[in-house]
């Protein structure tokens, strides 16, 4: 087998070390601009927006640092500018409890729960038994297990309503496939196959309407706004197509970055493990399938969310005598604690965008640019995506795009010209399509994360396919409003 591991180069190590004075000008700059129509706290959090972006693409400081930095001057920042209104400040001990909200959302809950059932799997080395199982009935190419893992990424979006629990599943099997063929932790192989699990999981965000929360929470904001109603069938018609599409495009991308990696014929055993299971394996077994299926079966057999599952199943691996663990030592050095705190802060940066008005502000100040009669339809698709896009670097989680975005475009979608107001609804559904694009930063989304907490990739690694995946998914965006999205009716 030959493969090559990820190094940075001096370039990328230069580049690293200019980001941090760069990120530091670009917030000052930001603050110093006369930006009317935004709240002093607004700018600020604009400011530490562009910040975190340059610190978070370059990777000039370890993803935790950076996100303790942006803690700390959302703490000074809100706690110490004073109100416009009343001339008072909130003070740093209200602010900093705003700048550590992010730890309470239930992401938080199941990115840790995630966490956990990935150092079960390490440690009862079911992970390797399940790898060996699949590896025993795929040809050992590079680009034959990429397949089978993409697809398996697909059949779970139609039964798992969470791309964080899609692939918190996939991550730790990919992590025992990666260990059985014998690679190393940094070598490109590994990473590619974890970032295809997170990247095609986004991908289906956008197929099926139930693969992930925010396409409901953003439904019923349709049907509040103008009575819009969809059928799963009807969003499947819509958007299920261009995410086969983009699948296979994904394929294409990931393949081209396998180049020069190849197996050879003696790099595995192609039979599977015969060895019974042994009882901590049969027992994390158990658990996960149960997890599993009250994920697929939530909404009509039980109410229990996929963060309250998720915290079952956490605390059912770590309790004495039912879990799977020695002790809490064990499960403690496999768990990356950067990923937890650089989450929880990046969640806390989108609230706050969305509290202080920088979002809303941002999103009306770009469109009220826009001469929309010059527009054609397709040529609007594109530049409505191509905020969406933008937008999501700054933020988390889908829900809080959504929760952001989804209002401003509503109220865009009623001042269109007579000339497109049959499209309204059909442009405001493709944004909500275009909310999952978070395929550009591992802190852009929850899969993201989970994926980036192997340590398989870098950053730069994950925005370079991101970077690719984003480009393609808007160009297929106008090349679906032109065609398919007419042909069934979506657009006019």
């Amino acid at each position: 087998m030959s493969d090559v591991p990820i190094e940075r180069s001096p370039i990328k190590l230069l580049v690293g070390r200019i980001a941090i004075p760069v990120s530091f000008c670009a917030l000052v700059a930001i603050l110093l601009l006369p930006l009317q129509g935004l709240t002093p706290a607004g700018q600020a959090m604009l400011g530490i927006l562009a910040m975190a972006v340059i610190l978070w693409v370059t990777e000039a400081m370890a993803y935790p640092i950076s996100a303790l930095l942006i803690a700390l001057l959302m703490t000074l920042f809100l706690g110490l500018i004073p109100n416009p209104d009343t001339g008072s400040v909130i003070g740093t001990s209200k602010a900093i409890l705003q700048a550590m909200k992010g730890f309470s959302s239930p992401s938080i809950i199941v990115i840790s729960g995630a966490l956990i059932m990935a150092a079960a799997m390490q440690a009862t080395e079911l992970d390797r038994r399940i790898a060996r199982a699949i590896l025993s009935r795929v040809h050992p190419s590079p680009g034959a297990i990429l397949a089978g893992c993409l697809l398996i990424g697909v059949v779970f979006s139609f039964l798992v309503p969470s791309p964080t629990g899609r692939t918190a599943v996939q991550v730790p099997i990919l992590a025992g496939v990666v260990a059985t063929l014998g690679l190393g932790a940094q070598s490109r192989f590994a990473a590619i196959l974890v970032i295809g699990a997170a990247q095609v999981s986004t991908v289906w965000n956008v197929g099926v309407m139930t693969a992930t929360g925010h396409n409901v929470a953003g439904l019923e904001l349709m049907a509040e706004h103008s009575g819009y109603s969809l059928t799963w069938a009807k969003w499947l018609l819509y958007a299920g197509p261009w995410s086969a599409l983009m699948t296979i495009i994904l394929f294409v991308i990931l393949r081209r970055e396998l180049n020069g990696v190849s197996f050879g014929s003696d790099t595995i055993s192609l039979t599977g493990n015969r060895e019974p299971l042994n009882h901590q394996q049969k027992r994390l077994a158990l658990f996960t399938l149960i997890l599993i299926t009250s994920w697929v079966t939530e909404g009509f057999l039980h109410h229990i969310t996929v963060p309250a599952t998720m915290l079952i199943m956490a605390v059912c691996l770590l309790l004495p005598g039912l879990g799977v663990f020695s002790s809490w030592k064990e499960v403690e050095k496999c768990l990356p604690w950067g990923v937890i705190v650089m989450f929880g802060v990046s969640i806390s940066l989108g609230q706050q965008l969305v509290n202080t008005g920088a979002a809303a502000w941002l999103a009306e100040s770009c469109f009220s640019a826009l001469d929309i009669s010059l527009f054609s339809i397709p040529l609007l698709v594109v530049a409505m995506t191509s905020f969406s896009i933008i937008m999501h670097l700054g933020f988390a989680s889908a829900m809080s795009v959504t929760v952001a975005l989804l209002p401003v475009f509503l109220a865009f979608s009623s001042t269109l010209p007579p000339s497109m107001s049959e499209n309204a609804m059909g442009l405001v559904l493709l944004q909500l399509f275009a909310v999952s694009f978070g395929m550009i930063l591992p802190v852009n989304a929850p899969q993201n994360m989970v994926a980036y907490s192997t340590g398989y990739f870098d950053t730069r690694t994950f925005a370079r396919i991101g970077l690719q995946l984003t480009v393609a998914s808007l160009l297929t965006f106008a090349l679906f409003a032109a065609t398919w999205w007419k042909w069934t009716g979506l657009l006019v």
